[in-house]
């Protein structure tokens, strides 16, 4: 269970030489919103080697383009050994789904990789999104997760994404993903301001309480307060030793 996944730019060499060492359970190489269009090719070509630097000491995944052909493109370069999971944003039904994990398949085969050992995350980030978690959800076996893209989700409800707006998302979601199964790690924070950490701290807590699981982190600093937020609390441990001293008894 991943609780702090955290952006990497992939062309940025000084963010992946300390990716590892920065506290997140997994680190997200992004090849789509951090990447000018001019330079998509560049950060795919980098991708193999920042995967190979990174995969001994921290979970790599990878942030693809959204479908149809820039995803095509990523998946082959990043479907490969060391990559845990990939993030497909502006996920919007169950058919992009179906058709992305089809590919992975298909490569996973053709490169002697486990079959089903790269997961998928559904990035949903508009309202129709939102509405279509429950047959996202649903949609492969491979989906492992669940998360909000609160800016874009914001955008396409015509508001700002305040804690009003990003609530019954993330609750729904939340609550879609567990009926699945599948972890959520959908929070409602806005991304724009990564030096609110009190804001994130409130928001991480929300989230957890209705049944989240973890978050993303732009930043470095947000990386702590996500592991803290999203661990065990010694009375849960506590709890949970007595449940099985009590089934073994």
């Amino acid at each position: 269970m991943w609780r702090s996944f955290l952006f990497v730019p992939v062309l940025e060499e000084k963010f992946v030489a300390k990716a590892a060492s920065r506290g997140a359970d997994a680190v997200i190489l992004d090849l789509e919103a951090s990447v000018d269009e001019s330079r998509k090719d560049e950060a795919r070509e980098a991708l193999p080697e920042a995967v190979k630097r990174l995969a001994s000491d921290v979970d790599v995944t990878v942030r693809i383009n959204a479908v149809w052909a820039p995803a095509f493109r990523d998946l082959e370069i990043c479907v490969i050994e060391g990559v845990s999971a990939i993030h497909l944003p502006l996920c919007e039904n169950a058919e992009q789904i179906q058709a992305i994990s089809a590919l992975i398949g298909e490569l996973e085969r053709e490169r002697g990789l486990e079959s089903g050992g790269i997961g998928l995350i559904a990035m949903l980030e508009s309202a129709g999104a939102v509405i279509n978690a429950n047959t996202i959800a649903k949609s492969s076996e491979r989906l492992i997760g669940l998360t909000v893209g609160v800016e874009d989700f914001a955008t396409s409800m015509g508001v700002s994404a305040t804690p009003e707006v990003l609530r019954p998302a993330v609750q729904h979601v939340n609550q879609v993903a567990h009926a699945a199964s599948i972890a959520s790690y959908a929070v409602a924070a806005s991304m724009s301001d990564f030096r609110d950490l009190e804001g994130l701290r409130l928001a991480a807590s929300y989230a957890r309480l209705i049944g989240s699981t973890g978050g993303y982190a732009v930043h470095p600093a947000q990386v702590a307060v996500l592991n803290e937020i999203f661990s065990p609390t010694d009375d849960e441990l506590g709890w949970a030793r007595r449940v099985i001293e009590a089934a073994e008894a």
